[in-house]
């Protein structure tokens, strides 16, 4: 094309242009023969409000979906300062493990997982625990399911006594799935969630077996003392100065409360398959 043709072709378009400025619409030309945009139909739906119902399954859904995620996401209580990382730990045998790991008293730290699989707030728990099983089931502690009971984290430092029985008989609702999704056939109550449910009576309760209804169905729980009592004995003993008297005493108290831990926990052993 030379350079009469460009220049002919260009005051063409310009032309034009003066033309469709002039009459505000610019008409917009077929390739490959598409489809006019003008008669394509974009289907819509108007938005609509959810309802309570739909919202509360909503909710429900993505709680029963996001059991293991970092964060659980629940909106049941009032005052929840952060859901726990790794709130349930899925396992093979039907024993769920209820535990707390948030904190409770002013006297305690807040506490933050750091792995999917940490399940208590000390390493030495775990292996104290892991050992306990390991002697009195043969199989390791991870076969079991765990939970935090309750789910969240709250402020230990406002929250009463009739809080924290608020956020328990409300947080049963996440026992109750657990149980109806994994066959559930036994519970475990560890001292940290024990304190919380029956409070000052909590000693009353150790090593003994209560049954709480889920619907139509009775489920038999074990009251444990938290592992975290041998750890303390533990610790103690290698604290205080080392007279013979005194490091017996403790060997004693941790073998008896031993004794007592694996006892107790065979009692439950008719519900494993």
């Amino acid at each position: 094309m030379n350079r009469k043709e460009i220049f002919n072709q260009l005051v063409d378009v310009i032309e034009e242009t003066k033309y469709f400025l002039k009459k505000q619409s610019l008409p917009i030309f077929h390739l490959n023969h598409e489809p006019d945009p003008g008669d394509i139909h974009f289907p819509w739906k108007a938005l609509t409000k959810k309802t309570s119902e739909q919202k509360a399954k909503e909710t429900k859904e993505k709680q029963r979906t996001n059991r293991e995620v970092i964060n659980f996401p629940c909106a049941l209580c009032t005052g929840k300062v952060s859901g726990i990382r790794n709130f349930f730990y899925r396992g093979r045998k039907p024993i769920l493990v209820l535990h707390y790991s948030g904190a409770v008293s002013p006297k305690d730290k807040p506490f933050v997982k750091r792995s999917p699989s940490q399940i208590f707030r000390e390493i030495l728990t775990e292996k104290i625990w892991s050992s306990l099983i390991e002697k009195a089931f043969g199989f390791s502690y991870q076969e079991f399911f765990y939970q935090e009971y309750p789910a969240c984290n709250f402020s230990n430092v406002n929250s009463k006594e009739e809080d924290w029985k608020t956020r328990i008989d409300t947080c049963k609702i996440h026992i109750q799935d657990n149980i109806s999704d994994f066959d559930i056939q036994g519970i475990i109550l560890l001292g940290s969630s024990a304190r919380l449910v029956f409070g000052d009576k909590a000693k009353d309760f150790l090593g003994k077996t209560i049954h709480w209804e889920f619907g139509d169905k009775k489920i038999p729980v074990l009251t444990l003392r938290s592992p975290e009592a041998l750890v303390f004995l533990d610790e103690k003993s290698k604290s205080v100065a080392s007279e013979d008297s005194v490091l017996f005493q403790y060997a004693q108290e941790k073998q008896t409360l031993e004794t007592q831990f694996l006892d107790q926990l065979k009692s439950i052993s008719n519900l494993i398959t």
